[in-house]
Formats: C-alpha cells, structure tokens, sequence
C-alpha cells in the first residue's frame, strides 16, 4: 500500500529564517530534525559528492502527513525556477496551505517576510466547493497557494479543524493532466476534483487564452491533507526542470510517499514509465528514522521518493 503525500522536501537558503517563517505564518512547530549526508543519500538526492545538509521537519503540532521538510545544504544554490516567469514548466511548483481566515494569514505572511503574487481572489471548484485562493512567496521564493474554502453540505473537505492546514496539496505542472492522473491512479490515488478553470489568467499569471485542467487526488480511507494537485496549462507547453531541481539548488526537491512493500512499489512505477534514480538505499530519514528508500522520476521529471520504515 501507497499512502499520500507525507513530506514535501524543500531546499532552502536559510533554515532559521524559514522555520521561523512558517511557525509564524501557519503555527507550524519542529516535529523532526536531523542531518543528510554520505553516499546513500548522494545516490536517492542525486547530491554532489560530499554535500551535507541540516534539515528540519516541520507541521501543525502533532501531524503525521502533509508535513514540510526543509533542508539548508552546506554549499550555496540557486532558486532552480527562477522569478517563476515561466510558469507552465513541469515538476513540483507549490505548496497548499488551507486556512480559515485567507486574509488576516496574508497579514502574518506578509509580517514574516513573505510576499505576494496574487491577491485573494474567489472561484467556484465544483458546485458544493468554492474558495478564496491567493499566491505567495515564502522568503526563499517558494510559491505558496494559501486558500480559504467554503464546502457544501456534504463536500469530503467540510470536515475542518479551524487551524492552518498540514500540506493539503503539493502542486505539479504537467503535459497531460489525465495521463498523470492516470500514473497516480495506479498507485492508489483517487480523482477529488477534475476541473477546467477558465478566465483565471490574471490570477495564475499566464497569456489570455490559457485554461488551467486541475485534476486533485487522494488516498481513499486516510487524511485528506497530502494530495497530489495536477496542473495542465492548456495551450502553454512547458520543460522538465529534473535537472535543475537537485541540491544545493532552491526549492522544492521532491515529495515522498510511505510504503509497506518498496520492491512491489517499485515494480508498479516501472510499469508505469517512471524511471528510477537510484536502487534502494537505507537511509536516517528524518522524521521517520531509518528506512529504506528509493527515488523515482515521474512522469514529467518529479522526484519521488518512496520509504519503507524498518
């Protein structure tokens, strides 16, 4: 079994600076810390020789999923996407972070050292689920998508505790959204919403013209925070960023996923087209301890990395 989302990997330049930054923003608290490094973790990171990293796990008190890794490596990178001025390239792109008030969280955003890209703004998803949407940067430049939402009678995310969410979605701009949804339905995952949004391209920052095929998924029978977020700019073409996503470089890294059986998982994604980046290695990984782990390319270039906790 595959479970959802449980850590997104982020490199950042300054730890301290981020951590304070999402306990501020979200009351996110340090659930795990711990140190990256040697050859195994060279092998699943795709890490030079001899780089080292201080990472920090981070989430709502007491989560166990949707949980934010953020790691401060021993020698300088660069922000692998850049001002964001191509938005349409695939890989891992934004972290979703459900609130229950939208603007008094830009405020402390904002106080924090974050920045804005674009202003709440209200859209319907299905007929029982609207939400005031924004994006933002948190200091490193990582695009934060902060939503409020409104859920119907009835809607599977009207269940909501009142505080800043763990990760709800960790967003991934594809070629062909139903063909990814496709790979991760193959893992276990079921479609929450397909939808095409038009008329958003202020919001979203792209040419007039440009839908956006959103197809948000999930792990029956568990959390519904760590879904995987598939966005398609319709007519607006974009480029693997695999090659640039690797450490010391900024950013989001990868999202990793817990399984019970990694030889079995990892037969099921070489049949699907992904493409392993290395062979299983036993790694410390923070929080979970010691594991063993193996890294995938999906199918537009995102890093996956699979744990199976020993």
């Amino acid at each position: 079994m595959i479970s959802e989302l449980r850590v997104a990997t982020v490199a950042v330049a300054d730890l301290d600076r981020s951590c304070a930054f999402y306990a501020d923003t979200f009351g996110y608290a340090r659930l795990g810390e711990g140190t990256v490094g040697g050859r195994e973790a060279e092998l699943a990171w795709r890490m030079p020789d001899g780089l080292t990293g201080r990472a920090v796990v981070m989430g709502p008190p007491g989560a166990t999923t949707g949980l934010l890794r953020l790691v401060r490596f021993d020698a300088p990178g660069e922000p692998y996407w850049g001002d964001y001025s191509r938005p349409q390239d695939y890989g891992h792109y934004a972290l979703n972070v459900r609130v229950p008030d939208i603007h008094s969280t830009i405020d402390r955003l904002r106080a924090a050292g974050g920045r804005s890209r674009s202003e709440p703004t209200h859209w319907t998803v299905t007929p029982d689920l609207s939400a005031w949407d924004s994006l933002s940067y948190d200091p490193e430049g990582v695009l934060l998508d902060v939503f409020q939402l409104e859920p119907g009678d009835g809607s599977p995310l009207a269940d909501y505790d009142g505080r800043p969410s763990e990760l709800q979605t960790v967003a991934i701009h594809v070629g062909d959204a139903r063909r990814s949804a496709a790979f991760y339905a193959a893992l276990g995952y079921e479609v929450l919403y397909d939808k095409l949004i038009e008329n958003m391209e202020s919001f979203f920052h792209l040419p007039s013209g440009t839908g956006l095929h959103n197809i948000n998924l999930y792990v029956p029978g568990g959390s519904l925070n760590g879904r995987v977020e598939l966005a398609q700019y319709v007519g607006f073409p974009g480029e693997r960023q695999r090659d640039r996503a690797v450490p010391p470089n900024l950013g989001i890294l990868s999202v990793s996923m817990e399984t019970d059986d990694l030889k079995a998982t990892a037969d099921l994604l070489g049949g699907l087209g992904a493409e392993p980046v290395c062979d299983p290695v036993e790694l410390d990984l923070p929080p979970y301890g010691p594991a063993l782990v193996q890294t995938f390319f999906g199918l537009d270039g995102e890093v996956l990395e699979f744990y199976q906790c020993r």
